[in-house]
């Protein structure tokens, strides 16, 4: 009878512990300078992107927001990376006597240049200390047609530098032909 007691209570006071630590995980503090959707997701059909600004003047900091939001979309469809890492050893001197020097170094830069079309703003949120908060966003069918774009004008300047290379290619079998120098190219 005393065993199954202290069982008993063993168990009693794991299930204590884990109803407490499960209603302490369910309670979360909320920054008072972040609003509350900032850690939601968009629906799926939508891309969605934030900024935030804290200015001096407030219609500055509220451009500035949206403007980071529009510049948070603008990555999300289409970004050129460009990195590098530099990694650098030397041992030098003697068995008793060695110096070590090791660097290591990475650069990395992201780049976008695109049109935003349809990007609009969906909430702002000004926080207690005078930062807004924007959230735009953009029907992933204009965000798709925007890519359409991109593709059909990279397309279009391939094709004309291609037409080019063959003129040039034409003039300087003609002239060879021709025994007449090459045109300089332009």
């Amino acid at each position: 009878m005393k065993k199954n007691s202290v069982v008993l209570i063993c168990f009693l006071a794991v299930l204590a512990a884990a109803c407490s630590s499960t209603s302490n995980a369910r309670t979360t503090v909320q920054d008072p300078n972040t609003p509350e959707w900032l850690n939601d997701f968009p629906p799926g059909d939508v891309l969605w992107g934030i900024g935030v600004a804290k200015q001096s003047s407030e219609n500055m900091a509220m451009s500035m927001a949206e403007s980071r939001a529009r510049q948070n979309i603008a990555f999300q469809l289409r970004t050129e990376v460009q990195a590098m890492i530099t990694d650098y050893a030397r041992d030098a001197g003697t068995i008793n006597n060695q110096a070590s020097l090791q660097l290591a170094e990475t650069v990395g830069r992201q780049l976008t240049e695109t049109t935003i079309a349809g990007a609009s703003p969906l909430k702002r949120w000004k926080a207690a200390d005078g930062t807004w908060w924007y959230l735009v966003q953009l029907k992933k069918a204009d965000a798709a047609r925007i890519a359409a774009g991109i593709i059909d004008n990279e397309a279009a300047r391939y094709a004309e530098f291609k037409a080019l290379e063959a003129l040039r290619m034409m003039d300087a079998q003609l002239a060879a032909k021709n025994d007449k120098p090459a045109p300089l190219a332009e």
